[in-house]
């Protein structure tokens, strides 16, 4: 007895020691040690929204006479090598800044160079962040939202230009070395292997901004896709729901509908997988957030992303919206992503994006997702060997209607003599031509993506079939 109460005297000796040193560790333990966990963290998520925050097409300019439009960087790795020299003219203390016209702008399009087109206006800080610099220079305060930057490659020393819209910021004075990205644009205008694009001014003496082809060089690949999640492999369903929730499936609430949806709950958190492969989580507030803030935002989604089903290697962020839940306020951000080497749109009439979240600056309180997977289709089955209307064939093809189309947005009587003289008009309406694929989603497995030109016309995206010329989808620009 003696000896039993001896064993645990000395236990909780130990105990009670091993407590005061680990409280001794934790008060002397160097600030620069914690903070490193949290570097660690904040380099992570960086990481991720620097994969995040991209463009979504590369306008590359041989000379004034060449030009090839690009969707895909896998192979060249253009942006990838960009982001380094961004992140020097960035940083730079040297840095010169000055306001061009867009006239002189779009003379700069006639010299080698390179334009990243970014699928919508982004804060620029934000995407200095992105590249890790946490002390950027005055260019976030000379134009605070971009959506396109521009690359100087030719003769003498190279540049950047910042624009929105028709605003241009021009940063010289740069201790940047181009000599890699010259030689892999080179390498691409030696190799042939590419569409060549051309100004509108040139082929329609209007909407000097947009280049369209008249004839090209390639065809688009037949692809098959299913739905990613699948809710009658019930095992996976559950895996998920762990992984969301952090918890052993046995503390978990399952449900299946009858319509086959499946339903996980634990405490407030929601998840729900649908038989059409969507998937739906929600978590609801646990305290007031009354100030957004967008990097803490990104960062939040950017750790959600990373701790969840992977998501597909070509995503990219599409789209910010500020949103407001009660008294809450925060950010939408959308998700799209390539398929092979165009992107892929949505044509489905209930499901807005491929990947959606609601975030409160370090709350996510929802989350969707729809995502498709290529069913590779072996190469001799999925080639098209169909020749490929041009974007000015789709233009010419379908002006009459896209003339209707103004004339019924304008409230214009179509017998007046203002109706005889609308072709500038309508195609300087056009704002944007994209080749890209569009998923109707009429099939859980097996569908076949469809090829298109996508006009933005108006307040108006249209698909139009790239062997045809007929209208495939419809769908509101939001």
């Amino acid at each position: 007895m003696a000896k039993e109460r001896f064993k645990t005297l000395l236990l909780l000796s130990m105990v009670c020691i091993s407590i005061f040193l680990t409280k001794r560790l934790w008060l002397s333990m160097p600030y620069d040690l914690i903070s490193s966990f949290k570097k660690e963290e904040a380099i992570g998520a960086n990481y991720l929204l620097g994969d995040m925050i991209r463009p979504h097409k590369y306008l590359i300019n041989f000379s004034d006479e060449a030009h090839t439009i690009r969707y895909t960087d896998k192979d060249n790795y253009l942006w990838t090598n960009t982001r380094s020299i961004l992140i020097d003219a960035l940083s730079s203390n040297s840095a010169k800044f000055s306001t061009i016209s867009h006239e002189d702008f779009l003379a700069y399009k006639e010299k080698m160079s390179i334009a990243f087109y970014f699928p919508e206006e982004f804060n620029t800080y934000i995407i200095s962040r992105s590249l890790n610099i946490s002390k950027p220079n005055d260019i976030v305060k000379k134009i605070e939202e971009i959506d396109n930057i521009y690359l100087y490659l030719g003769k003498g020393d190279p540049f950047l230009i910042f624009s929105q819209g028709k605003k241009h910021i021009k940063i010289s004075n740069l201790d940047i070395n181009t000599e890699n990205i010259v030689e892999k644009v080179k390498t691409i205008e030696k190799s042939g292997d590419f569409t060549y694009y051309y100004s509108m001014k040139d082929t329609h003496g209007v909407n000097e901004d947009l280049f369209i082809t008249f004839k090209m060089s390639k065809t688009m690949a037949n692809i098959y896709v299913e739905s990613e999640l699948k809710t009658n492999n019930i095992e996976e369903m559950r895996n998920i729901a762990e992984s969301f929730f952090d918890k052993d499936i046995d503390y978990v609430r399952e449900i299946v509908e009858d319509s086959g949806s499946i339903i996980y709950l634990y405490n407030q958190q929601v998840l729900k997988i649908s038989p059409n492969g969507e998937l739906e989580y929600f978590n609801p507030l646990n305290e007031p957030v009354l100030e957004r803030n967008l990097y803490i935002s990104l960062n939040t989604a950017a750790d959600f992303l990373s701790q969840n089903i992977a998501i597909p290697q070509n995503m990219y962020l599409a789209k910010i919206e500020e949103i407001k839940s009660e008294e809450n306020l925060g950010y939408r951000l959308s998700f799209r992503y390539r398929m092979g080497e165009f992107p892929l749109i949505l044509g489905s009439d209930t499901i807005e994006d491929f990947i959606q979240i609601d975030v409160f600056n370090k709350n996510i309180r929802k989350y969707k997702r729809f995502i498709r997977k290529d069913m590779e289709i072996t190469q001799e089955e999925s080639v098209n060997n169909k020749e490929v209307l041009s974007a000015f064939d789709i233009i010419n093809l379908n002006y009459n209607f896209l003339e209707s189309q103004y004339i019924k947005e304008n409230k214009i009587d179509f017998k007046s003599e203002e109706a005889l003289n609308l072709k500038e008009d309508v195609l300087l309406s056009i704002k944007n031509l994209n080749i890209a694929y569009v998923d109707l989603c009429e099939k859980d497995s097996g569908e076949k993506l469809i090829g298109t030109w996508v006009l933005e016309f108006l307040d108006k995206l249209y698909a139009f079939d790239i062997y045809n010329g007929n209208l495939i989808l419809e769908k509101d620009v939001k």
